[in-house]
């Protein structure tokens, strides 16, 4: 990502392929990302959602990455999320959605 936060809008969910949970729209060049949500989690008073990115199957060996966003809600209920480009805040967030993800594997 680029080094100033770059905010996304929510602009569809729930499609007909559950795969495909959200398309997140960049306000700057209008382009979609495809993300299947995983978490939300709220880390220091902030919300953050965790995601990875959805390409459709075309035979390739894709391998999804995960994603972590600050996520902001607007006046009128819409989603925005942006980037996280303090290291050290991001690094925070992951240890504690890994810490999540790693004690629900154990409750199952």
């Amino acid at each position: 990502m680029s080094p100033t936060p770059r905010k996304k809008k929510l602009s569809q969910a729930g499609t007909a392929n559950d795969d495909v949970l959200a398309v997140l729209v960049d306000e700057r060049n209008g382009r979609e990302y495809y993300v299947s949500m995983i978490d939300t989690l709220v880390v220091d008073g902030r919300e953050y959602s965790v995601m990875y990115n959805y390409e459709p199957d075309d035979g390739s060996h894709f391998s999804p990455e995960i994603v972590i966003m600050r996520m902001y809600r607007g006046q009128s209920g819409d989603l925005a999320f942006s980037s996280i480009i303090n290291k050290k805040e991001l690094d925070e967030v992951f240890d504690h959605f890994f810490r999540r993800y790693e004690a629900a594997k154990f409750q199952r």
